[in-house]
């Protein structure tokens, strides 16, 4: 019997992730930018994703295939006064990101994100400019 090559999908997934983020109607009525890095300076609002953390799915999976968990985080960072924009924006992220199953280079077929987890922060860190930190954790299972 020939053995199952687990394959890791990071950069399948992330290139899929960001294609959404930049792409989905859910997310044109916002002017925030994408990143896998965010260069110092960067006005906010803006989303940063990435964090990703790949196992062997303890979901489903058989001798003849070896399906991966992988969970990413999709950071929100505003300076609104308030919740309200790092709400919307959080909440538009969620839509584009389960609304749409991912296309993912490498896998024969699409699939779906889960919202597993999402909070927002007030970070105070720099006192003349607090600023809101939304986090959403998704979880996507793949199979090759």
């Amino acid at each position: 019997m020939a053995e199952i090559m687990r394959q890791i999908g990071i950069s399948a997934v992330g290139a899929a992730v960001y294609t959404c983020l930049t792409t989905s109607a859910y997310m044109t009525g916002y002017t925030t930018i994408v990143y896998n890095f965010v260069p110092e300076g960067t006005d906010m609002p803006y989303i940063r994703f990435g964090d990703f953390m790949d196992r062997r799915s303890a979901m489903f999976g058989s001798r003849d295939f070896a399906p991966e968990d992988i969970a990413f985080m999709v950071h929100v960072f505003s300076n609104y006064q308030g919740d309200k924009e790092c709400g919307d924006i959080m909440s538009a992220v969620t839509k584009a990101l389960t609304a749409t199953a991912l296309s993912i280079t490498g896998y024969s077929t699409l699939y779906n994100c889960e919202l597993d987890y999402s909070d927002v922060m007030v970070d105070d860190s720099e006192p003349a400019q607090p600023c809101r930190h939304g986090i959403l954790r998704f979880l996507i299972r793949v199979c090759p």
